[in-house]
């Protein structure tokens, strides 16, 4: 009968936590260990949280490759993206180091670095850009890229261990040695550049048309025949004309003029097709007419698609034949 109450003290004890002067000191014991494990538990769990926190810490390298092909002679950037939760003084950052090519060189070019914003809190990002520049086409493998980095608050391995800590029969620890990150080489094909190419076969597309241009205005200017009465404007057409009543032929006072003017600006073939066009006017009975006409359309061949530039005595010689002909034809009209 005592033994029943004494147990039932017990779990009276436990379950709410009353002090029993009946309760025997061995189950007492069994209490305070279970709560001595519960406590340790606790700790346990405490421990491989921060553990895991610290293991998602450490810093992480992400490689962007740039968008498009590679071309010789120009140079295709890599960049590399070291970050890690927590401060920005937790970790130093070395420069990327990258193995040698023999397609091409490699230089790191930027270094910057960032703090951005993310869901799970700040995120310290160190951005370091590698240009490769290839100096040949084909298909190649990058160079492996790696990124030492340390943490400048840990403790040198030279201080924290003494001289007597080091097993006998093993090598000492190297105390500059550091852990990295590092990018495997991945395929890049270089594209021969035709930019070249192009631009030649633009400029000379460009070329033929403006000679085809040049050489149809040409064409139609000495093609059609010059009439009497009509004129040539500045592109090209014949206007029309009417004689005043008042002058014999006004056709050729405008053939003079506009015949100085021409030589005057250098346009010497413009010059020689006023002169025949004036010269087309005359009689036939004016003397030397037809062979006056014949030898000024030669001069404007000559000038115009032969690229003959003639001498000015030349030229003062036939516009002075031309004008004794025009003479000779008002003369003849008066009377």
């Amino acid at each position: 009968m005592q033994i029943a109450i004494s147990c039932w003290q017990i779990e009276a004890y436990w379950q709410c936590g009353a002090r029993h002067e009946t309760c025997v000191p061995r189950d007492m014991k069994g209490i305070a260990e279970r709560k001595l494990n519960h406590f340790c538990d606790v700790l346990a769990f405490f421990a491989l949280v921060l553990l895991t926190c610290a293991a998602n810490a450490q810093p992480e390298l992400k490689v962007i490759p740039q968008q498009g092909p590679a071309h010789p002679g120009h140079a295709y950037r890599i960049v590399c993206e070291v970050s890690w939760a927590g401060k920005a003084s937790d970790y130093s950052i070395l420069p990327a180091e990258a193995d040698p090519i023999d397609w091409g060189t490699a230089a790191l070019t930027e270094v910057k670095g960032v703090v951005r914003d993310e869901a799970d809190g700040p995120r310290n990002i160190v951005s370091q850009t590698l240009e490769i520049t290839p100096n040949k086409a084909g298909e190649f493998k990058t160079p492996a890229i790696r990124i030492a980095y340390f943490n400048p608050e840990a403790t040198p391995p030279a201080e924290s261990a003494a001289p007597s800590a080091v097993t006998p029969g093993t090598a000492p620890p190297v105390s500059s040695a550091s852990p990295s990150l590092g990018a495997e080489p991945f395929s890049l094909v270089v594209y021969p550049d035709r930019t070249p190419i192009w631009i030649s076969g633009g400029l000379g597309a460009s070329l033929l048309l403006t000679a085809l241009g040049w050489w149809s205005v040409r064409r139609l200017h000495s093609s059609r025949p010059l009439l009497v009465g009509s004129r040539v404007s500045g592109f090209g057409f014949r206007v029309s004309e009417e004689p005043k009543p008042d002058t014999p032929n006004p056709v050729f006072e405008e053939a003079l003029r506009c015949a100085r003017r021409h030589r005057q600006e250098g346009d010497f073939y413009q010059f020689y097709v006023e002169l025949a066009r004036a010269a087309g006017t005359l009689a036939a009975d004016n003397g030397h007419a037809p062979e006056l006409t014949a030898t000024l359309k030669t001069r404007a061949q000559e000038t115009g698609y032969k690229g003959v530039r003639p001498r000015d005595d030349q030229m003062d010689g036939d516009l002075r034949d031309l004008e004794r002909a025009i003479a000779r034809q008002k003369e003849t009209l008066e009377t």
